[in-house]
């Protein structure tokens, strides 16, 4: 749990940099600006001024774009809290074993696989793709099984250990069926903010989007 601190610590302080980086770059234009306007007013023609509302809108131009850095910063200020509360709220699934249907760990031993199977499936196989695209094996299964472990138990140690992605393929009849998702558990063991909001990072240094968490069960035993 204590591993989520750092993760705060560093969102924020990032936002709070660009926030403070962002300020001080407009302070400064503005600061400019002014004094370039004001060397404008004192270098022009006094027999042909410029007109004021020229200036006024010079000044409403940078107006509005000084108010919209500030929004965007606070903006900024806003999603990093949020997104550091939500990360908190998860933290509560370290431990916890969740379903998903993402790439699964091979670390020697087998794993126990849900397949969401066509109701009119009557012949099923679980084909299995290294993190190269390339399939690497397939494994039949009764499609009323409800579940099935991959590796088959006595042979996950013939497998190499890495990332691999799992989908079902079915048949009813002759004629092949959509291929389908396949779920399995996975235990979090840490939950980060990652590139597109929270992510839990799974056993076997896997990582799953939160909206992709299907459902949290606690470890057996």
């Amino acid at each position: 749990m204590d591993a989520l601190n750092p993760t705060f610590g560093t969102t924020s302080t990032s936002a709070a940099s660009r926030a403070a980086a962002d300020g001080a770059v407009v302070s400064s234009d503005f600061d400019t600006f002014l004094k370039l306007l004001t060397a404008q007013i004192r270098n022009q023609d006094p027999l042909e001024p410029a007109d004021s509302t020229e200036y006024t809108a010079q000044l409403a131009t940078f107006s509005n774009v000084e108010q919209a850095v500030q929004t965007n910063n606070l903006l900024e200020r806003m999603i990093s809290r949020l997104d550091a509360q939500q990360v908190t709220a998860a933290s509560d699934l370290v431990g916890m074993e969740v379903r998903n249907n993402g790439p699964v760990a091979h670390l020697g031993g087998s794993t126990v696989f849900h397949p969401q199977l066509h109701p009119g499936a009557d012949r099923a196989e679980l084909v299995v793709t290294g993190r190269d695209g390339k399939e690497i094996a397939r494994h039949p299964f009764n499609p009323r099984a409800g579940t099935v472990a991959w590796p088959p138990a006595g042979q996950g140690a013939t497998v190499p250990n890495g990332a691999y992605t799992i989908v079902a393929e079915s048949w009813s009849g002759e004629r092949a069926l959509e291929p389908t998702p396949v779920d399995h558990y996975a235990v979090v063991e840490e939950v980060v903010l990652g590139q597109s909001g929270t992510e839990l990072l799974l056993s076997g240094d896997m990582r799953l989007p939160m909206e992709k968490l299907q459902s949290v069960r606690r470890p057996a035993g």
